[in-house]
């Protein structure tokens, strides 16, 4: 039972709890009386804990227990007090600051309270890790191991923008601006195909099919150098010194007049020459007669490419030559005939007799109108086919129609006889 002081009896005002006294009067004889007063004690003295509520007491629950409702000093336990009341307090310091550890409300103060104290930063009430405000009462951050929801993909807990999860915690893709180490070469930020690192995070190279702006003129995803972009992402110009296929038909590297090549890349005459070598009916097809052409015109530095003056069931001059509207001329410089037409029309200007090297056409060991110094052409002076062709230039057994190199009539593609596949013999190489 909790004891708790009351007000006091104005009657009893003066009196002391415990202690009575009395009084005695005697008479000596002669009217004189004497008083004698003697004090009597009943019990002990009032105490903190003996189950009264003596005078300064709030309480005395007859008990010196300080975590109860009545303290060991006998004063009504409050928070704040600096006892902790079992069954009421969880911690009481003594005072009633908040934010040191025991609250104003005598509760301990802890992460998911509520509230904001001591070293948190935040404090939302529940044990949620992926929200703004973390199981440690600290404010989510990039960097804290812990992926927010909502906010952040990834987060590592490393500043290593490389790797898969960058320092803004989200996950690495080409266009972040952050290189990841063995995945991307290059990362500029953006996914533009036209500056220095293309959209798929690769460097830009001259090839790859993208215009790098400022540094390519043109790029068409190759390297070929006769095409209308070189292999050094340049656009092709006339005088560049490269053969623009299709557009140009030579580029001798500069724009003079009467060089060869004109100040528009076109050819001002073609070049028409004999063979050094002798070849027998096998020579590989038209491929082959025509790579041999296109040898002999680059031992001698003669420029541009070239065809044999050949003719097979599948083609034949007139149907695969560049039908030319400018002269043909020997290395020379003497004018066999004045374009296509001329050069078909049966008879030459002049005898086509001179070979890559400038020198007379070789003897072969076929014969043609008494002399040897002919080629293997299987075609008529019209440009179209002959009467034998060597089994179309693959085979050494046979004949195949020649001609006389030393005559401008028509006998210099066909000299009426044929001559034997075995046998060696000179060629035609005209500039295309």
């Amino acid at each position: 039972m909790l004891l708790v002081a009351c007000p006091s009896d104005p009657g009893e005002a003066g009196d002391e709890i415990g202690t009575t006294g009395t009084s005695e009067s005697t008479g000596d004889g002669d009217g004189d009386t004497t008083t004698t007063e003697t004090d009597t004690t009943d019990g002990p003295m009032p105490f903190c804990g003996d189950g009264n509520v003596d005078a300064g007491e709030e309480c005395d629950d007859g008990n010196m227990a300080d975590d109860d409702e009545c303290t060991a000093a006998c004063t009504i336990a409050i928070c704040g007090d600096g006892s902790v009341q079992t069954g009421v307090e969880a911690c009481d310091d003594g005072n009633m600051a908040d934010d040191d550890g025991c609250s104003s409300m005598c509760l301990i103060e802890s992460c998911g309270d509520g509230r904001v104290q001591g070293l948190e930063e935040c404090d939302d009430s529940n044990m949620v890790d992926t929200d703004q405000c973390t199981n440690m009462c600290l404010l989510a951050t990039c960097g804290d191991m812990i992926v927010q929801e909502g906010v952040e993909e990834c987060d590592d807990a490393d500043t290593d923008d490389t790797d898969e999860c960058t320092n803004a915690c989200l996950f690495a893709v080409c266009g972040d601006g952050s290189v990841q180490a063995g995945v991307e070469e290059c990362d500029d930020g953006n996914m533009a195909d036209d500056d220095a690192c293309v959209g798929m995070c690769i460097n830009a190279v001259c090839g790859d099919g993208l215009v790098n702006v400022g540094v390519e003129e043109c790029d068409d995803g190759n390297m070929i150098e006769n095409d209308a972009c070189t292999s050094e992402c340049i656009a092709a110009v006339c005088g560049d010194g490269l053969v623009n296929v299709g557009v140009e038909e030579c580029d001798d590297g500069g724009t003079q007049p009467l060089d060869g090549c004109s100040a528009n890349c076109m050819l001002e005459a073609r070049l028409a020459f004999v063979t050094s070598s002798l070849y027998n009916g096998d020579m590989g097809g038209l491929l082959g007669a025509d790579a041999q052409c296109n040898l002999r015109a680059q031992s001698a530095g003669l420029p541009g490419t070239y065809m044999a003056w050949l003719s097979t069931d599948q083609a034949t001059p007139a149907t695969r030559f560049v039908q030319s509207s400018v002269p043909y001329k020997k290395v020379n410089g003497v004018k066999i005939a004045d374009n296509w037409a001329d050069l078909t029309d049966a008879t030459l200007d002049a005898a086509l007799d001179v070979t890559e090297l400038g020198t007379p056409s070789p003897d072969g060991t076929n014969s043609c109108q008494g002399t040897t110094r002919q080629v293997f052409t299987g075609t008529f002076s019209n440009g179209l086919i002959g009467n034998s062709t060597c089994s179309n230039w693959t085979s050494s057994v046979g004949t195949g129609n020649v001609g006389q190199t030393t005559v401008a009539t028509f006998r210099w593609s066909n000299c009426t006889s044929t001559g034997n596949c075995a046998n060696a013999s000179a060629i035609y190489c005209f500039q295309q």
